[in-house]
């Protein structure tokens, strides 16, 4: 896992992307079965998408833990 941690650190904007992106799409997600009764993402895509979002909030923790 060490590798993945430095290639997302290795881009200045990356962490932040990969972070609001997923939520964004997982609250469209919420948003479109809630209101609008269709669905937005297949399990295929939200499974890693769901994976992505804890993955970022754990290193975000982690880094917040180091300093």
């Amino acid at each position: 896992m060490d590798k993945i941690e430095k290639l997302i650190y290795s881009v200045k904007y990356l962490p932040a992307v990969l972070y609001f992106g997923s939520v964004g799409l997982i609250g469209y997600d919420i948003y479109c079965n809630v209101i609008k009764e269709t669905e937005f993402l297949n399990e295929y895509t939200e499974t890693p998408l769901a994976i992505l979002f804890f993955y970022m909030t754990y290193l975000g923790v982690k880094n917040l833990k180091k300093k």
